[in-house]
C-alpha cells in the first residue's frame, strides 16, 4: 500500500474498507472502490481522472467532483492528511 494513508488500510471484495490502525470499517460504493484501487496502484491524479471518466462514462466535472468528495471523506475519517 502506498504511503498516502495514515495507517494500513485494506478493502474487501464487497467494498468494505478496513482501517487496521483503528479497527474501523467504511462501506465504499463502486466509485469509491475504483478510486481506492487506483490510489493503491499509485495512479497519477490526471490519469485517475481519465480512467474514472472512461470506467463510469461520466464527464470531467462529475469525475473531478467524485474524486474530490472521496478524498475529502478520507481526510474527514483521518485516513489521509
Amino acid at each position: 500500500m502506498s504511503g498516502i494513508f495514515n495507517s494500513e488500510v485494506t478493502i474487501s471484495d464487497s467494498g468494505f474498507l478496513f482501517d487496521h490502525g483503528t479497527g474501523l470499517t467504511y462501506s465504499l460504493n463502486e466509485t469509491g472502490q475504483f478510486i481506492f484501487t487506483k490510489m493503491k496502484e499509485e495512479v497519477h491524479a490526471n490519469k485517475m481522472l481519465e480512467l474514472i471518466m472512461e470506467e463510469f462514462d461520466i464527464n470531467e466535472e462529475t469525475a473531478r467532483k467524485d474524486i474530490d468528495d472521496f478524498y475529502r471523506q478520507l481526510k474527514e475519517a483521518g485516513l489521509i492528511d
